[in-house]
């Protein structure tokens, strides 16, 4: 018998030390996702909105027709929007954004992952990682050049090699992976705010002891701002129900840090001559914006 699973998700998003949150989360029934401009004050956090954008009305419901719930697709549609911005926003040249996604199909769930972003499965008594960081130093530990401890001091360590930036290969370095769910299970997606500032061990302390989402997503942020962090934080905790069983009302979309707050005029623009899926209409821009 197939269980069907949803997710009961809370979100939390700081600016940390930095003067603007350059990240955007979204928490959804069936997806969840954070994502982290890169770009600083050429537009790092409108990369991430209009990422976020588009990816949150979809959150209501994933094509079961597709393996991957068509997520692939999303995020190049995702990365089309981020080429059609800078084209018309001269600008906005180098911005660019990670992303990890979450998204349940019935019984399965599928995983979406670039940049370094991660995502995080608890189930008592262990954490573990579920995406691998597209990173200088990632790929560095994995050739044996230098240690996880090296790492964490690197002068390069937030230096990423892959991200959406509107080109047109950089869904190649999209991955896309099954993920094994079961009722009961914690989800943590989070910017390496969060995972740079707290170990492994710390989060999964803190996720075990929460009675629900929204407080371990509190506890985690609060936690990581005292470490102190020295990036944006942005944390999503979700955990996955049996629609059969659970009977707890279902997520209401939501979005927060750079997707929730003042809109530059550029994601304004875009999201009305481009709507997102939920509109039943797939319009590329097809004028200059402004």
């Amino acid at each position: 018998m197939c269980v069907a699973l949803s997710l009961n998700a809370a979100a939390r998003s700081h600016t940390g030390p930095r003067p603007d949150n350059q990240d955007s989360g979204l928490v959804s029934p069936c997806l969840v996702a954070v994502a982290d401009g890169v770009g600083g004050n050429v537009g790092g956090a409108v990369a991430s909105s209009l990422v976020i954008g588009w990816l949150a009305p979809m959150g209501r419901e994933l094509s079961a027709d597709e393996p991957d719930g068509d997520l692939a697709s999303l995020v190049a549609a995702c990365n089309e929007r981020i080429r059609t911005a800078v084209g018309h926003r001269p600008r906005l040249e180098g911005m660019a954004t990670t992303l990890s996604a979450i998204g349940v199909l019935g019984d399965r769930a599928v995983l979406v992952h670039i940049g370094d972003s991660r995502a995080y499965r608890w189930r008592a008594p262990e954490l573990v990682q579920l995406t691998r960081d597209h990173t200088l130093v990632q790929a560095l530990i994995d050739a044996g050049s230098i240690t996880e401890a090296e790492a964490l001091v690197h002068p390069q360590r937030s230096a990423v090699y892959a991200a959406l930036h509107g080109g047109t290969d950089d869904v190649e370095g999209l991955e896309v992976l099954s993920v094994d769910l079961l009722p009961g299970d914690r989800l943590l997606v989070c910017s390496d705010g969060l995972s740079g500032a707290l170990p492994p061990q710390v989060m999964a302390e803190l996720l075990a002891v929460a009675e629900n989402p929204d407080q371990a997503a509190a506890t985690l942020l609060g936690a990581a701002l005292a470490a102190p962090a020295s990036d944006n934080v942005t944390v999503v905790v979700a955990d996955v129900l049996d629609d059969m069983v659970d009977g707890i009302p279902p997520t209401r979309y939501r979005t927060v840090g750079a997707a929730s707050s003042a809109r530059d005029e550029t994601v304004e623009v875009l999201e009305a001559l481009w709507p997102g899926p939920a509109t039943g209409a797939f319009r590329p821009v097809t004028a200059p914006i402004g």
